[in-house]
C-alpha cells in the first residue's frame, strides 16, 4: 500500500469513527451510503475494527423490510478509546476520564495553586501520569483555562483569574507526559461539550453563553468555534451592560461579568447582608434568613436583566439560532423569566422570532467539553 492510499484509508477510518459516535446502531451498507463509499471499502475498515476491539457486531437490523441480505448492526465499543478532560482554575481543577461518546467514566478534584503556574503544572502532570496509567487508552489530555489562550500553539497568554502570563502549557506538558495535550478556552470547551439537554443541531450555528466564577461565550458557526484573529471572539463578559457599573479588570465599567458573575453576586449579597455566611452554593442562601428571600430574588432578577441586555445585541449582531446560557440559576423562574423579558424588550422582532433560548446547568461542562475536544482532534488527524 503506498503512502497516498494509506492516508486515503485512514482519512476514510476517521469518517467512519466519526459517523459511528454519531450513531448507537449503524449498519455497514448505510455507513456506504452515508459517507458515498464503496461497500467493499467500509467491509475492510470494519473489519479491521472489529478485530482491533472498536466495534461490534450486535445483531441483526429488526427494522429492516423488503428482500435482500440482512443488514447486521454495528456498535461502537466506546471504551476503546478514551480522553481525559481538566478544567484549571483558581484553587482547584476538575477533572473527568470520558469514553469515546463522553460518558464520564471518571471525575473528580484536585487542589492547585492559580497564582503559582509553575507548581500548577507539577501537580497536574502528577495527576495525568495517575489517570494514564489507570486509562492506558486514553488518546490524549484536554485542558480548560479560564484564559486568552491560543488554541493552535497551547500558549496561555493572559488570565484575569490565573496569575498566568504567557504559560506555554501544552508544551510544557507535552515534555513531561506520555500523551499529548490540548490547550482551549474554559468557555469554549464547554460550548462544544456533549450535552444530552442541548439538542445536538445547537453546534451548527449557535452561541453559550456561560455564568460562573467569571462570564464568557463562544460563537459556534457550522459546528466550529469562531475565535476571531486574536482568539477572543465570543468574549461577552466584557460587554458592558450597565454605563456607571462597577470597574472591571478589563478598564471598563459595567461589564457583564462585574455584575452577574458568581463572585460579584457573592460580594453584592455580602454588601447588602453582611451578617450572611456562604455555605455551599449561593442557591443554598434562599431560606437562611427573615427577609432575606425577597433580597435575593431581586438581585437574581437583575442578573437576569443584565444577561437579557447582552443576549438581545447577540441577537442583533450574530442572529444565532440557539442561545445557550449555562447558569447556576438555570431552573430559577425568577432568573429565566428576567432574561427572556429583557431579551424580548431590546431585540429586534423578525431575529428574535427565530431564537430559540435555552438554559442548561453542567458542573462539569468545561471538563468534558476539553476531553471531547482531543476526541475531535483524534478524528481529524
Amino acid at each position: 500500500m503506498n503512502k497516498g492510499t494509506a492516508l486515503l484509508r485512514q482519512h476514510n477510518e476517521k469518517r467512519t469513527l466519526t459517523l459511528m459516535r454519531n450513531h448507537q446502531y449503524i449498519s455497514r451498507q448505510d455507513i456506504a451510503k452515508a459517507l458515498d463509499l464503496s461497500k467493499n471499502t467500509i467491509s475492510l475498515i470494519i473489519d479491521k475494527f472489529i478485530k482491533d476491539g472498536i466495534v461490534k457486531e450486535i445483531g441483526m437490523d429488526e427494522k429492516q423490510t423488503g428482500i435482500g441480505r440482512p443488514r447486521i448492526q454495528l456498535s461502537l465499543v466506546t471504551e476503546a478509546y478514551k480522553a481525559i478532560g481538566i478544567l484549571i482554575q483558581n484553587e482547584f481543577c476538575k477533572y473527568v476520564v470520558t469514553d469515546y461518546c463522553s460518558k464520564i467514566l471518571e471525575e473528580g478534584q484536585m487542589p492547585v495553586d492559580g497564582n503559582d503556574p509553575d507548581r500548577s503544572i507539577e501537580e497536574l502532570a502528577k495527576l495525568c501520569n495517575t489517570l494514564l496509567k489507570k486509562y492506558p487508552e486514553v488518546l490524549g489530555i484536554g485542558l480548560a483555562v479560564p484564559a486568552l489562550v491560543d488554541p493552535v500553539e497551547g500558549v496561555v497568554h493572559f488570565s484575569s483569574h490565573l496569575n498566568w502570563r504567557e504559560v506555554r502549557l501544552k508544551e510544557r506538558l507535552d515534555s513531561m507526559l506520555p500523551a499529548k495535550s490540548k490547550v482551549l478556552n474554559s468557555v469554549k470547551a464547554s460550548a462544544i461539550a456533549p450535552s444530552s439537554v442541548v439538542p445536538q443541531e445547537v453546534l451548527t450555528n449557535s452561541f453559550y453563553l456561560c455564568i460562573d466564577e467569571g462570564v464568557g461565550g463562544a460563537h459556534i458557526v457550522d459546528s466550529q468555534i469562531y475565535s476571531g484573529a486574536s482568539w477572543s471572539a465570543g468574549e461577552i463578559g466584557h460587554l458592558p451592560v450597565k454605563a456607571d457599573g462597577p470597574l472591571c479588570t478589563c478598564g471598563q465599567r459595567g461589564c457583564l461579568e462585574t455584575l452577574v458573575s458568581l463572585p460579584a453576586i457573592r460580594r453584592r449579597i455580602l454588601k447588602e447582608y453582611p451578617g450572611v455566611k456562604f455555605e455551599g452554593s449561593i442557591l443554598n442562601q434562599w431560606n437562611q434568613a427573615d427577609g432575606l428571600d425577597l433580597a435575593l430574588d431581586k438581585i437574581i432578577r437583575e442578573s437576569g436583566e443584565y444577561v437579557g441586555i447582552a443576549v438581545s445585541q447577540i441577537i442583533t449582531l450574530l442572529n444565532p439560532k440557539y442561545i445557550v446560557v449555562d447558569s447556576p440559576f438555570e431552573k430559577l423562574e425568577i432568573f429565566r423569566n428576567a432574561v427572556r423579558a429583557s431579551m424580548e424588550n431590546r431585540s429586534l422582532k423578525y431575529p428574535l422570532q427565530k431564537t430559540n433560548l435555552l438554559f442548561v446547568a453542567n458542573v462539569y461542562s468545561s471538563s468534558v467539553g476539553a476531553a471531547f475536544a482531543v476526541i475531535l482532534d483524534f478524528e481529524k488527524e
